[in-house]
């Protein structure tokens, strides 16, 4: 038996979970911490957050669906994976009799 990549889940969860990370804390460290319209900062009696807290109100919205999204991306890889092997293995088992039929024991 040989051993399995971990390519397909590293590339899904790269771009599920480490990429929207990433980008919630530059955008977070870059953004500035004020309001450009001198407005009041903060949630309700008419403030609105400053666009770096915002990034981060919203990564904390993201962060479930996009973890959820990741367990559903890894599951699908796996059962694709184990289709794919049982397919190959049952070729396998129909193409090994007909090639000792054949009189050539070594396919």
């Amino acid at each position: 038996m040989e051993p399995r990549s971990v390519r397909p889940y590293i590339i899904a969860l790269g771009l599920l979970w480490i990429v929207p990370a990433v980008l919630v804390l530059v955008l977070h460290l870059t953004l500035p911490d004020y309001n450009a319209s001198g407005q009041c900062t903060g949630l309700g009696f008419g403030c609105t957050p400053a666009p770096a807290d915002a990034v981060l109100f919203l990564g904390y919205l993201a962060a479930l669906p996009l973890f959820l999204l990741g367990m559903v991306a890894c599951l699908v890889i796996a059962v694709v994976r184990a289709r794919r092997d049982r397919r190959a293995a049952d070729r396998d088992e129909i193409e090994t009799p007909d090639s000792r039929e054949d009189g050539n024991p070594e396919r």
